[in-house]
């Protein structure tokens, strides 16, 4: 897949999440807004999957495939203090071809407007791609272990289900947050959907 095709899909995902609230915003007959109890619920489990592709050297246009849960909160606060409580996630992203796969595990910030969600992430991670690669094509991750970071945006259709695009990050740091020996880094964009039960 590559670095064009990766960005056009995004624009399609983008377009189709302006186009279904331009849809909500149109009046139509017999047709009655959310309902308040349909209304998304923060505090619930959720599953999320979905596909990406990487944006980074010397992987770029690699497929991978994402599978996460994430946790209701564990602890609220009143008022917007609330947003600075994370619920926690974990997940794994796979090389479709082959490439340097990982679990990770952190904490998920989000921001809902509306239908309109917007998360941060951050955390740890574990891979198993090469830590000191001498070939070109692949990345040198210079550390099993690493930081897991990225964010969402995204679109709630009702209480269940919603659609996001993604970007996911993972690093270890060097030099400043680590002494590891490289580090290449993986970068991914793509769409993923979300069940919420």
């Amino acid at each position: 897949m590559s670095l064009t095709r990766c960005k056009t899909m995004v624009l399609l995902a983008l377009l189709a999440l302006g186009s279904a609230h331009a849809a909500d915003m149109a009046p139509a007959s017999g047709a009655a807004p959310i309902a308040s109890a349909d209304a998304y619920d923060p505090n619930r489990f959720e599953v999320r999957g979905g596909f990406l592709a990487s944006t980074w050297k010397p992987l770029t246009g690699d497929p991978y495939a994402n599978a996460e849960i994430v946790l209701p909160k564990l602890i609220s606060a009143p008022g917007w203090q609330d947003l600075l409580l994370p619920r926690l996630h974990a997940g794994a992203t796979g090389n479709l071809v082959g490439g340097p796969s990982y679990i990770y595990v952190g904490g998920l910030w989000t921001l809902n407007y509306d239908r309109y969600f917007a998360e941060a992430f951050f955390g740890g991670a574990v891979h198993n791609g090469p830590l000191r690669s001498v070939n070109p094509d692949q990345p040198s991750l210079g550390c099993r272990a690493a930081y897991h970071s990225g964010a969402n945006l995204g679109y709630h259709f009702d209480s269940h289900w919603s659609v996001m695009v993604t970007f996911d990050h993972l690093s270890n740091g060097e030099p400043t947050l680590s002494h590891c020996s490289a580090n290449t880094g993986l970068s991914e964009l793509g769409v993923r959907v979300g069940y919420s039960f």
